[in-house]
């Protein structure tokens, strides 16, 4: 049997937690596509030093366990 959840929201005082719920996954999947395309750019483009400290300082930004998949 698979676990269920229900998570319940009091519409409007609680209209930022719900949002957040909703677009989650959203959110998850547009981190793991910043990462991925600034990891590109340090590992196989030609980043001025300026660029790649830059990209560098984002990638540590985003906390690891979120980009697991």
């Amino acid at each position: 049997m698979c676990p269920i959840a229900t998570f319940r929201y009091t519409l409007p005082d609680e209209q930022a937690e719900f949002d957040a719920a909703r677009l989650g996954r959203q959110a998850l999947s547009c981190l793991w596509e910043i990462d991925q395309g600034l990891r590109s750019l340090i590992k196989h483009g030609e980043p001025s030093d300026e660029t790649r400290r830059l990209a560098e300082e984002i990638r540590a930004m985003i906390p690891a366990e979120l980009l697991e998949r």
